[in-house]
């Protein structure tokens, strides 16, 4: 079948939204999150995410059309957990240095867990803001709502006093954002580090240059 005949079918099952259909998809989405874990994105193809499937790669045409599509819906399913998990770490009853621990050591755990397709995501992020696609909008508005989240739990530990008033709450969230998201350059399955250390050395490093004494 031509590649536009298969491409509209895709389209029309997308939009239809058929929950078998949609289940196959979801499949697949995560087969290829442990295969590009596995080989690293670059190395991957689609071929080794229908080997994964005990499938051919044709028939995953009908499901999604490239491995970048892949890599855009599993980047867009990490950063909603991570929204979900910030909200309910914000609605928690925890102390603000409870928060920040707890969001902490999520937002370490979730780029070990879903490495290397968000070290992909972070290095592409300006590439990304510059396009004008649907899934780029999509993407961008997530990580706004994700950073407006660590905002607002920062800006309440500085209310209540557990954080100093004299550093500006966006300075120190970027300070934080900087930390966790430079484990692109560095961070690979298998460290030395355990995630659970990552996170607690990070934890350190960010609360006692900042707690209030």
């Amino acid at each position: 079948m031509a590649k536009s005949g298969i491409d509209a079918r895709r389209r029309a099952a997308l939009e239809d939204g058929g929950a078998a259909y949609m289940a196959r998809r979801e499949e697949i989405v995560q087969a290829a999150a442990h295969v590009f874990r596995d080989r690293g994105f670059a190395a991957a193809t689609l071929r080794d995410v229908a080997a994964a499937l005990n499938t051919d790669r044709a028939s995953l045409y009908y499901y999604v059309g490239s491995k970048e599509e892949l890599l855009q819906e599993i980047v867009r399913q990490a950063l909603g957990r991570d929204i979900e998990t910030a909200e309910a770490v914000k609605r928690s009853r925890a102390s603000s240095k409870d928060k920040i621990a707890a969001l902490i050591e999520a937002m370490v755990n979730s780029y070990a867990a879903n490495y290397p397709h968000m070290s992909v995501y972070i290095e592409d992020l300006g590439r990304i803001s510059r396009q004008d696609s649907e899934w780029s909008i999509d993407v961008i508005a997530r990580t706004r709502a994700y950073e407006a989240l660590v905002n607002s739990i920062l800006t309440k530990g500085q209310r209540d006093g557990t954080l100093r008033k004299d550093l500006p709450v966006e300075l120190a969230a970027l300070g934080l954002f900087g930390m966790i998201n430079w484990m692109h350059r560095w961070y690979r399955p298998n460290i030395k580090w355990s995630p659970e250390e990552v996170a607690k050395s990070f934890t350190e490093i960010f609360l006692n240059g900042y707690e209030n004494k």
